[in-house]
């Protein structure tokens, strides 16, 4: 589990959203690097904080130069949280 399960992803779509974005970009990209997956919980409300960090996964494999899969799961829990894993994909033949 990443260290972003402490809430910092609620920052996204804020004010200060664009820097921790990237510092997403870098953490997912570097957990791709070494492990081949990242694995997190995000709030799913608003709406934009999953198709923010939807994107920050796709600028991390965009910047290792490989595919990735991001599989999310809704929890049943009153505070809105998914899990998500973030998997690279291998190349075709």
């Amino acid at each position: 589990m990443s260290a972003w399960t402490s809430g910092d992803h609620d920052a996204i779509g804020s004010a200060d959203g664009r820097a921790v974005v990237e510092d997403l970009v870098a953490e997912i990209a570097n957990g791709l690097a070494t492990a081949h997956e990242y694995v997190t919980c995000i709030r799913t409300e608003p709406t934009q904080r999953v198709i923010d960090f939807s994107w920050a996964a796709r600028q991390a494999a965009r910047r290792l130069g490989i595919r990735v899969d991001i599989d999310l799961t809704i929890t049943r829990s009153s505070d809105a949280r998914a899990a998500v894993r973030v998997t690279t994909v291998r190349a075709p033949g």
